[in-house]
Formats: structure tokens, C-alpha cells, sequence
């Protein structure tokens, strides 16, 4: 990814823009009219005192949400949130057209590596993952992948985080049960980077939380949402729907309710605390009425998330989508199409948080060589996504004219100094001839995809941790443990 930063920051990149403005000050509108008349349910008492002591009419647990309340909120929001890795370097600015990439959570299933078969997925993929992910260059931030299935339930998403932090020094977006679990978790992770104030300084976490489609916003949902503010935490507070089944099938209909539901979450995160740091969007995807899966790879979800992230833009936040996610059960053609489809479509819209890569059978299962093909698919669209650079010493008038009719370039000088940086080089795709590949054995780029992901779990390690902050979060997860218990 290094190699392609400079032109990417010194040029304006090229971008989808899928709809017009005025279409986009109609979605607003509408989904302002659904707050309005139709409203929300809160679950959350603390919630539900702040809307209607802010002007909101409240009637036991449904809320009506008035259009200038949501338009001061926005404007209280922030709009950029510079999030850092676990070393304190602030390497990830959310704001206007900067794509960052990583997984997903909670798969409860795995492909083995050494099986081939699929399996429940336990801690240790949850470890083997984050450290694929810490080596492989175009994961910005790590989610879990796995579920800690073999952990205690009540601590799993504990368990999950201890093996992220672990296992790699990226940023990190968690899960949590609850908002004991998640204040549990941000003591875990201020003991990883020497103390709380160091943490709220530069965070290298972030909450994904989420209402329930349609309208519905859950005591725990909002709950952990509003412990993660007491600490200056971002939050991803964005639906995943179904649209057809937890949403109106239309796109604009599906989007208007999903930009409902999330300016929802930003008033009540600005009533909590002003400037709270909130990211929009959510997991857009139709349901397929044949077999009622989620349909992850879909065109319609591409353009359901080039909306979403237009609307982001509209109102100047952060958001957070989806791609390289897919409904391929295994990693073939479908998986490959699907997943450089919706990647590349990403790269262009200008996505900020970009989660879910790398899953399989629609969100169910993963595999740990078909993240590291993922990894080659973003390096390509960030390369396409960098545009192509027009200054005097690459339109090479002059090296075309000491060539001449009839030339050749490939001596050329010119030709030395800038091939690496005009063409493409891939890790796991294969450019040999026939023969040239018949000689190395006939691998695919899956085989030399396995091999690079067992080489990684070999060899390689993440950062270490501050000396006493392992043991830290294992007296923290059994703390918690027994009170779960208890």
C-alpha cells in the first residue's frame, strides 16, 4: 500500500458520484418525515429522558424525533475522527475520500487449514487472523473474523478482543455483549497503551454498535454507545438490514429508513455529549426472496453503499460500509467477482471504514488464504483508485523523441525509473506464460495464497505489549466472568 500513498495524497482521486444532489436532499427529507411522523422505539430509559427533555414528544418508549433537533445534532457532530494504532500513531484519518479496509466479526464458521473442512470457529482463529491481518499491508483495521466459540459466552467478545489486541497493533473495531462488557473492554485497552488518558488521547478502538431494523434502538445498543462517550471512544452506530424483509425493497425506500435509523443514533449520541464521536451507514443488503440469504456480493448492495456514502458526505461524517464480502460459500470465480466488484466500488465512492472483507457464504464462514487474495484485490483498487499522474516527466514528450519512429523502450531510462510505480504488481495472481507457470508446479493463486497465510503464522508477530497489560485482561475477563456468573 506504501508505494501508492504519495500519488493518492497528491491528487485529487477520482470518484463515483451515483446520484444527483437534489436526490439526495429528497432521501434526507424523507427520512426527516419518517421521525417526524412515524418515529423511533427507544429501549434506553437514559436515552429516552434526554430526547424528550430536548424537545422530543415521547410516549412510553416511542419517540418522535422533530426536524430542527436532528439538524442542530448534525451540526454538533464530528466531522473528522483521527483514530491510531496500538503504538500511539495516528494513522487513520476518517474524513472525505480516505478508504481504509478491514474485516469483519463473528463468523461462527471457519474453513480449516489444514482440513479443508468447515468447522465452529474457536479463539485461536480469532489470534490467526488478527496476526494474517497485522502482517497482510492493506488491512488498515482488524475486526474479529471468528467467534470465540470454546470461551465462556458471557466474556466471549472479552476473549475476542484480548486475541485482536494480542495478535496484532492495528486498530481495532470490537463488539461487546453489553456496556459492562464494553467498559471492561476499554480497560483492557488502556492498560495495552499505558493508561486511560493515553487511550482517550489517541484511541486505537472504536464500538460497532447497531439499532434494530426497523426503528428499534436496544437498551444495550444505545447502552454501550453512550459508555464508549464517557471515554471519547468512537462509535459505529449504523443498521444492518435486510431489505425486503426489515426494510422496503426498493433501494431509496431501504436507505431511507437505514439514514432514519442512523440520524437517530446521532442525535442521541450529541444529546448524551456534544461532539461525541459518531460514524453513519450500515450493512445495506436485499434479501434474496428465493432462499432468504443476505445478499453480501449483490450489485444492488454496491449501490445501495454508493448512496449511503454519498448521504455520509452530504452531512460531513465518517461512515462505515461493506465489501469484499461475499455469498461464494468457498473461494472461486463467484468469490472473486464479487469481491473485486464491490471492493473497487468502495475504493471510488470514497468509503471511509470499509469491514466485512474476506467473508464467505454471505457472512458465515471464512478462510484465512481467501483474506490474503482479498489484500492483492484492495492493492489493486488502490492503485486504480490513485488515478494516473500527468505532470512533464510522465507524458515523456522527450523520451519519445530520443526514441524516435521505429524505437524501442524498453533501455530506456525512463523506462527504469517509473515501471514499478505504472504497472501493477500483485502478491498472489498469476502473470506467467504457460509453460512458465507448468514449471513452478501449476499453483494458483489460492495455493500460493495458502502458503504466504502459513508462513505468516509461523513467523510472524505483532508488536509486543506493555509489560503487566496481559494480565491485566485476563483479571479483567475473569472478574467479569464471575460476575457474570454470579
Amino acid at each position: 500500500m506504501e508505494r501508492y500513498l504519495s500519488n493518492y495524497d497528491e491528487q485529487v482521486t477520482p470518484r463515483l458520484k451515483w446520484i444527483t444532489d437534489a436526490q439526495l436532499e429528497q432521501i434526507h427529507c424523507a427520512s426527516l418525515e419518517v421521525l417526524e411522523r412515524t418515529g423511533i422505539i427507544v429501549q434506553n430509559q437514559e436515552a429516552l429522558a434526554l430526547l424528550k427533555a430536548a424537545g422530543c414528544r415521547v410516549r412510553e418508549n416511542r419517540v418522535w424525533i422533530p426536524s430542527w433537533l436532528v439538524e442542530e445534532c448534525l451540526r454538533l457532530a464530528p466531522r473528522r475522527i483521527v483514530v491510531a494504532n496500538r503504538l500511539g500513531k495516528r494513522i487513520m484519518p476518517l474524513e472525505k475520500n480516505r478508504v481504509y479496509y478491514g474485516t469483519g466479526s463473528d463468523l461462527p464458521f471457519t474453513i480449516d487449514l489444514d482440513t479443508g473442512e468447515r468447522r465452529t470457529s474457536t479463539k485461536k482463529d480469532v489470534e490467526d487472523a488478527a496476526r494474517v491481518m497485522d502482517y497482510l499491508p492493506n488491512y488498515d483495521f482488524i475486526m474479529s473474523y471468528a467467534i470465540a466459540t470454546d470461551t465462556e459466552p458471557c466474556v466471549s467478545d472479552l476473549h475476542q478482543f484480548e486475541a485482536m489486541t494480542v495478535n496484532s497493533s492495528k486498530p481495532i473495531i470490537f463488539t461487546a455483549h453489553n456496556a459492562a462488557n464494553t467498559e471492561a473492554i476499554i480497560e483492557m485497552a488502556a492498560a495495552c497503551v499505558g493508561g486511560e488518558d493515553n487511550l482517550r488521547k489517541n484511541p486505537y478502538i472504536i464500538l460497532y454498535s447497531e439499532p434494530i431494523s426497523p426503528l428499534v434502538h436496544t437498551h444495550d445498543g444505545v447502552g454501550k454507545m453512550f459508555k464508549c462517550f464517557d471515554y471519547d471512544i468512537p462509535v459505529v452506530y449504523t443498521p444492518g438490514v435486510l431489505a425486503g424483509a426489515t426494510t422496503p425493497v426498493t433501494k431509496a425506500g431501504c436507505i431511507t429508513l437505514m439514514n432514519a435509523e442512523g440520524l437517530a443514533g446521532v442525535v442521541m449520541a450529541q444529546l448524551y455529549k456534544k461532539g461525541a464521536p459518531i460514524i453513519i451507514g450500515g450493512g445495506a443488503t436485499p434479501m434474496d426472496m428465493k432462499y432468504s440469504t443476505t445478499l453480501y456480493g449483490a450489485p444492488e448492495t454496491s449501490m445501495n453503499y454508493a448512496v449511503m456514502t454519498q448521504l455520509a458526505q452530504f452531512y460531513g461524517l465518517p461512515n462505515f460500509t461493506e465489501a469484499g464480502c461475499v455469498n461464494a460459500p468457498v473461494p472461486d470465480v463467484q468469490a472473486g467477482v464479487e469481491a473485486a466488484m464491490t471492493i473497487m466500488m468502495t475504493q471510488l465512492e470514497g468509503c471511509n471504514l470499509v469491514h466485512d472483507v474476506g467473508y464467505l457464504e454471505g457472512g458465515k464462514t471464512g478462510y484465512l488464504p481467501f483474506l490474503a487474495i482479498c489484500d492483492d484485490i484492495i492493492d489493486m483498487a488502490r492503485y486504480t483508485g490513485a488515478g494516473t499522474r500527468i505532470s512533464p516527466e510522465h507524458l515523456a514528450v522527450d523520451c519519445i523523441d530520443e526514441v524516435g519512429p521505429g524505437g524501442n523502450y524498453m533501455a530506456h531510462d525512463h523506462t527504469f525509473k517509473y515501471f514499478r510505480e505504472e504497472i501493477w504488481s500483485p502478491r498472489f495472481f498469476t502473470r506467467y506464460r504457460w509453460e512458465q507457470w507448468a514449471d513452478r508446479g501449476k499453483e494458483t493463486p489460492l495455493d500460493l495464497a495458502t502458503r504466504k497465510v502459513r508462513e505468516i503464522l509461523a513467523e510472524h508477530r505483532a508488536a509486543a505489549l506493555p509489560d503487566g497489560a496481559t494480565e491485566v485482561m485476563k483479571a479483567v475477563i475473569r472478574r467479569r466472568e464471575t460476575e457474570c456468573k454470579g
